[in-house]
C-alpha cells in the first residue's frame, strides 16, 4: 500500500494509538472487585466497580475498539477498503 500511495503521489499517514482498548465503551454490563490493597465501602459494605470502558485483557476489548474506531472514521468522512479492511480511505481518491 505504501508502495502504490508514493507512485500515485498519494498522501497517506500511519497512526498508532497509545492506550486504545481503554478509549472503548463496553458493550455488556461488567463488574469488577477493586484492586489488591483498595478498599471501597458504601454504608459499611463491601462495594464491586462497573466498568465503564474497556480494558485490556477482556475477553472482547479487541473487538469493543475496533468498533469504536470504525464508528470514529465513519464519523469524520473515512470509508474502509474493500480490498483491506485496514486500509481507511477519505475523499475518494482511488
Amino acid at each position: 500500500m505504501m508502495i502504490m500511495s508514493k507512485l500515485h503521489n498519494l498522501h497517506t499517514k500511519l497512526i498508532d494509538f497509545v492506550l486504545a482498548y481503554p478509549q472503548a465503551k463496553v458493550n455488556s454490563v461488567i463488574y469488577l472487585h477493586p484492586p489488591e490493597g483498595i478498599i471501597i465501602t458504601f454504608n459499611g459494605k463491601y462495594v464491586v466497580l462497573k466498568l465503564r470502558k474497556s480494558l485490556y485483557g477482556l475477553k472482547d476489548a479487541g473487538r469493543t475498539w475496533w468498533e469504536h474506531l470504525l464508528e470514529g472514521l465513519e464519523k469524520i468522512g473515512f470509508k474502509q477498503c474493500n480490498a483491506k479492511q485496514c486500509v481507511w480511505i477519505k475523499d475518494e481518491i482511488v
